[in-house]
């Protein structure tokens, strides 16, 4: 729906860029700016930089980018309308009339039939019907206040139990379907959950957006767990379950957990601080997501087995590369937290994270594991996996305090070891660099936002030249028409040109804002890049040379040749000559 620019306005007035930005952030002052890690890619040092004057942000590394609207859309993973509803609700102010708006309509329509579908499988449970699902989530050793907490629930080994119920409500096949409710086969539909103790996943907001299904089958074909496909309300790698209750926790850490039985048992047990990934390995998006949360550390508490372990180091990594501490439970006794808690109390597991480990530590133990440090083939085997290790640590405190340790463990004098830490540095920092120089000049480098600019990189150049200038000169646009022959070669900038354009013939205000409404995020950025890139904006001689430079490459495309043209074409042909040289 179209949106008035007095209300964006005050919408942008009442949400400075900066305050909201902080909610999810740590911004540090420089200047007139501000600058992070970027929330929405994974890096070691700041690129991501907010300017106040223009209430804009952008990223010099992934290129994300845009106003507050467009930071809230990326953040928290929301269509335009919704964001603009997110922070008119923050602001407290009324939204207009959005009855017309489809895409508002089914989101809204899709948090619906999930909310009906959560209270439904949630009777279930406690019907006739769902008694085996409740005798096993009590022989779990979950209490009713718990299972009704999280409002666990029941799907009936049925193929059309929720299906007939939900079509009741009066939600469509196709709605059912978009919700990842039914699946499809052979042209028929039917219940994607069947027989399965139901988990529902609530985002931030306390949304239902999806579920898992944990089955009660004894049939070793049938996957144990299964969740929700994706929607437009459900993204797994940027969710992890029971975030709408463990960021309210009053914990200093969050315990980052494997299934959702561990979460639940350790939410019951007091520790109101673990999440769950979603049925996913652990990825950069959920890291980046806790960092954003104001927690100091994450404690990993995976299950002891081969897969667990594998899953620790993943973690590990990615908390990292997102500046988030990390500690490692170890387990002895039991597989994972929730058989832990159960066999030796809450009391026992709060011992347990006290006394865990540094990540650092528990991945240097996993070195020296298996090697006999009392032999020289058990040092230098432990030595050369513990330099390449090493290097890896971004933290020189940190860096420096282990690389000691492994000097100790290995007998070997600590300046040797250092030496090798820093020459391994010098290595991979050379083949990062070869590696980033291949990616930049990598022809077949796509650009999904404007790939006609790899084909014509010097038109490209001159139409954003154009657009920056337009931005900040808008006073100016009839004069640049004027001499702007023919249209712009690339689609997107043409776009991006015909928007302004539309908005000054009209006499409307041209701010970053402004772009909104017809462009998606992703171009939002871009757009952000064109006009932050100042070192032209105000050079009209600079904006002469690329209208000459579009003029030209408009005339080579349009010309013919001149044996091919009526006497009327050559004398047009002459004139815009004739006028060019003036």
């Amino acid at each position: 729906m179209a949106l008035s620019d007095g209300f964006l306005q005050e919408l942008r007035d009442n949400n400075e860029i900066i305050s909201v930005a902080q909610s999810y952030v740590e911004l540090k002052h420089s200047g007139s700016t501000y600058s992070c890690r970027c929330p929405f890619h994974t890096e070691k040092t700041p690129s991501c930089h907010f300017y106040p004057q223009t209430q804009s942000f952008y990223c010099f590394g992934c290129g994300a980018g845009g106003d507050v609207i467009n930071f809230i859309r990326l953040i928290e993973s929301l269509d335009y309308i919704e964001a603009v509803r997110f922070l008119a609700q923050r602001a407290g102010m009324p939204m207009p009339e959005d009855a017309n708006d489809e895409s508002a309509q089914k989101r809204r329509r899709l948090y619906e039939i999930n909310r009906a579908a959560g209270k439904y499988f949630h009777t279930k449970l406690y019907s006739p019907d769902g008694r085996e699902g409740l005798d096993y989530l009590r022989k779990r050793g979950l209490s009713d206040d718990t299972i009704k907490r999280f409002w666990l629930g029941y799907a009936k080994d049925d193929y059309h139990d929720l299906h007939f119920y939900m079509r009741g409500l009066g939600y469509s096949d196709f709605e059912l379907a978009d919700a990842a409710l039914l699946t499809q086969n052979n042209n028929r539909m039917y219940d994607k959950f069947r027989n399965r103790v139901m988990f529902p996943i609530v985002d931030l907001r306390g949304n239902i957006v999806g579920f898992g299904g944990r089955t009660l089958s004894d049939d070793k074909k049938i996957p144990k767990y299964l969740n929700s496909d994706e929607t437009q309300v459900f993204k797994k790698r940027g969710m992890l379950f029971a975030l709408n209750y463990a960021k309210n926790s009053k914990a200093d850490y969050f315990i980052l957990c494997e299934g959702y039985m561990d979460v639940i048992s350790m939410h019951q047990a007091g520790f109101d601080s673990a999440v769950a990934s979603l049925g996913t390995s652990f990825t950069a998006e959920q890291a980046n997501l806790i960092s954003r949360m104001g927690k100091n550390e994450v404690i990993l508490s995976y299950d002891s087995d081969e897969a667990g372990q594998k899953a620790a180091s993943r973690g590990i990594n990615l908390f990292a590369e997102a500046g988030v501490r990390a500690r490692v439970l170890k387990m002895d006794g039991a597989k994972d937290p929730d058989e832990f808690i159960k066999k030796f109390g809450a009391d026992a597991f709060r011992e347990l994270i006290e006394k865990s480990g540094s990540a650092i530590s528990y991945e240097m133990d996993k070195l020296a594991a298996g090697l006999d440090l009392r032999t020289d083939d058990g040092k230098s085997a432990f030595v050369k996996k513990a330099v390449v290790f090493l290097a890896g640590i971004n933290n020189s405190l940190d860096r420096e305090v282990y690389t000691s340790r492994a000097a100790r463990l290995s007998d070997i004098p600590a300046d040797t070891v250092r030496s090798a830490v820093e020459a391994q540095m010098r290595k991979k920092s050379y083949y990062a660099k070869k590696r980033e120089t291949a990616e930049l000049i990598r022809p077949n480098k796509k650009d999904t936002v404007n790939p006609e600019s790899l084909k014509m990189p010097r038109e490209e150049k001159a139409e954003r030249g154009i657009i920056c200038f337009l931005y900040h000169n808008p006073e100016k646009f009839s004069r640049v028409e004027e001499k702007l022959n023919g249209k712009f070669v690339t689609d997107f900038n043409r776009k991006v040109y015909d928007f302004i354009a539309k908005k000054l013939k009209n006499g409307s205000v041209i701010d970053i804002s402004s772009f909104n409404e017809e462009f998606d995020s992703a171009q939002m950025g871009r757009i952000t890049g064109i006009i932050n890139d100042t070192v032209f904006a105000f050079d009209e001689t600079a904006l002469n040379d690329y209208i000459d430079v579009l003029n030209q490459y408009n005339l080579k495309k349009d010309q013919k040749n001149v044996f091919e043209m009526t006497n009327d074409e050559l004398l047009k042909f002459a004139a815009s000559q004739k006028e060019k040289k003036k």
